[in-house]
């Protein structure tokens, strides 16, 4: 019996309806969802789609949470995660200098308290 969907692939179930570009797009998406992917964690080609955005790897076990119709998200996306992450490691050494400083305000302050003597409290 011959394949009936050479051209088509997965959206040959459409018949001529819907019009070819949308079958098309089709058929790319459901051919990278409905294929094996690479793990991240064991490395193995066994991380299949369970529902949207849900992978599990049938090599290692591991369940992770991620695009839609692919594993890893487009570059687009990864590329404002790096900045984003960036921007937010700029900013913490930037507050790391003036954490020191309200430490060094708090040693100060104890240091001051330590060195007054305590006041005695008269005997009635």
């Amino acid at each position: 019996m011959s394949k009936r969907t050479k051209k088509v692939g997965s959206s040959g179930r459409f018949g001529p309806r819907y019009g070819v570009t949308v079958r098309k797009r089709i058929a790319d998406v459901e051919a990278v969802s409905k294929g094996r992917h690479e793990c991240r964690y064991c490395r193995a080609v066994a991380l299949g789609r369970t529902a949207s955005g849900i992978w599990v790897c049938r090599h290692c076990g591991a369940k992770m949470a991620s695009g839609s119709y692919r594993p890893t998200p487009p570059v687009a996306v990864r590329r404002d995660v790096e900045e984003v992450l960036a921007k937010a490691e700029e900013d913490k050494k930037e507050a790391a200098p003036r954490e020191e400083l309200a430490g060094l305000e708090e040693l100060e302050e104890l240091a001051e308290k330590a060195e007054k003597p305590k006041k005695r409290k008269k005997k009635e």
